[in-house]
C-alpha cells in the first residue's frame, strides 16, 4: 500500500500556496479530484482538509459549486499563526511538567542556536533518475551558491542523513513517502511542482473524445497523470505503470495519444503503432530560493513541523 499525504499535510500545502501568491484572494481552487491527484492522496483527505481551511477563515464555497479563497484573508499570515500555535503548545507542555519560564527560554536559545550555527547539507530527491536529473538542474540553477547532492528515494538511508545533519528537498507528491522512509528526525522541505508550459500547451490540444492512454512510475504517478488530463481535456483515459508492458502493449493500437512521464516516454517512443506521444515534464515552484534559505537557517521548514 502506498503512503500518501494526510489531512494536515495537505491542508499545510494548499495553506503555504495561498501565503505565497500562488492562490490569490478570490482565486478558484481546483476541483477536488485534481488536489488528490496532484498530492497523490485521496479525495476524502482533500476535502478534510478544505474543511479545516473553511473554518479558519481561509477558504470559502461559492454558490455551493466550487472552493475559492477568500478575498479578505486573516490579519496574522498562516506561517506566523504556525509557529504560535506550535510555540504556545510546548510552553502549555512545559508549563504542566513543572518547568520555570527562565529554564524554557534558556532551553529555547540554546537548540536555536545550535540549529543556526550548524551546517547544513542538502540532498534533492525524486523516484527516478530523470526527475532527478532534470528537476536537480533547475535546483542547481536556481539555488547556485547553495550545494546540494542528488538522491533516489529508494537510495535515502535514514541513519546517513541524520547524522550528516542534512535536510531533504523532495516534491510534496513523494513527501509521505520520504517522510515515512527517512523518519521524523530527518527534516524534510517540500517543494510544488507543477507541469511545464510546454505540456500544458500539448495537453490542451488533445481532441475532445479522444482516446489517451497514460503511462506513469507507479499507481499514484499514473492518478497524477489521468487527473492532469482530465483536467486540461475531455479525453477518456486508461492509464497503467510503465511496468505493465503487455497492457500497454495492448492499449496502444487503440489510443489517440500517449501521455507519458519521461522515462516512460523514452522507453515507448519507438514503439510501433503509437499515434502520438506527450512528454510530461514537471518544473519546481519559483520559491525555491527563499524556502531553501529559510532551512538552511533553521534547518527545518516551519509549515510542515509536527503532525497534528
Amino acid at each position: 500500500m502506498e503512503t500518501s499525504l494526510t489531512a494536515r499535510e495537505v491542508q499545510e500545502a494548499l495553506e503555504e500556496r495561498i501565503s505565497n501568491g500562488f492562490y490569490a484572494p478570490g482565486e478558484r481552487l481546483p476541483p477536488v479530484r485534481s488536489i488528490a491527484a496532484e498530492f497523490g492522496s485521496s479525495p476524502s483527505t482533500v476535502s478534510r482538509a478544505l474543511q479545516e481551511m473553511m473554518r479558519n477563515g481561509l477558504l470559502q464555497v461559492q454558490e455551493r459549486q466550487f472552493v475559492r479563497v477568500r478575498d479578505k484573508l486573516p490579519a496574522k499570515t498562516i506561517r506566523s499563526a504556525d509557529i504560535a500555535r506550535t510555540i504556545r503548545s510546548v510552553a502549555h507542555k512545559w508549563k504542566l511538567w513543572g518547568g520555570g519560564r527562565e529554564e524554557l527560554l534558556a532551553t529555547i536559545r540554546e537548540l536555536v542556536g545550535e540549529v543556526f550555527e550548524s551546517e547544513v547539507q542538502f540532498v534533492f530527491t525524486e523516484c527516478n533518475a530523470n526527475d532527478l536529473s532534470l528537476m536537480g538542474d533547475q535546483v542547481e540553477n536556481e539555488v547556485p551558491n547553495i550545494s546540494m547532492v542528488r538522491q533516489l528515494i529508494d537510495d535515502l538511508d535514514a541513519g546517513a542523513l541524520a547524522k550528516s545533519r542534512a535536510v531533504v528537498v523532495v516534491p510534496y507528491y513523494h513527501y509521505a513517502e520520504v517522510r515515512e522512509r527517512v523518519g521524523e528526525d530527518v527534516p524534510i522541505v517540500p517543494v510544488h511542482s507543477s507541469p511545464s508550459s510546454e505540456t500544458l500547451d500539448e495537453l490542451l490540444t488533445i481532441a475532445p473524445g479522444a482516446k489517451a492512454l497514460v503511462v506513469g512510475h507507479n499507481k499514484r504517478s499514473v492518478a497524477r497523470l489521468s487527473g492532469l488530463v482530465r483536467d486540461y481535456s475531455d479525453a477518456k483515459i486508461a492509464g497503467f505503470t510503465k511496468h505493465e508492458q503487455a497492457k500497454i502493449a495492448k492499449a496502444i493500437p487503440s489510443a489517440d495519444v500517449v501521455v507519458a512521464v519521461r522515462d516512460a516516454a523514452d522507453m515507448l517512443e519507438k514503439t510501433p503503432g503509437i499515434k502520438r506521444l506527450i512528454t510530461v515534464r514537471f518544473v519546481l515552484e519559483s520559491s525555491l530560493r527563499s524556502k531553501l534559505a529559510a532551512a538552511e537557517g533553521r534547518r527545518q521548514f516551519p509549515i510542515m513541523g509536527s503532525r497534528q
